[in-house]
């Protein structure tokens, strides 16, 4: 079975963003931040995803979400 896995935490360390850096660009609440780069969240909106690409200047979305197979 596959899972959907974020790298948000990988790309944000990457252009040395900080989750309260991002949460202020994004206007997202920084503990749905700190969810998202744990993959703790269970459900995430297209606009929230499309905030996030926005403020990290993401264009392809593999940058940021990929399939892992599930152990």
């Amino acid at each position: 079975m596959l899972k959907v896995k974020l790298k948000l935490h990988i790309v944000m360390k990457n252009k040395g963003i900080t989750q309260t850096k991002l949460s202020q660009l994004t206007g997202i609440r920084q503990a749905t931040i700190s969810d998202m780069c744990r993959n703790a969240r269970q459900e995430i909106s297209f606009p929230v995803i499309e905030k996030i690409a926005h403020a990290l200047e993401i264009t392809d979305l593999s940058e940021l979400i990929q399939l892992e197979k599930e152990n």
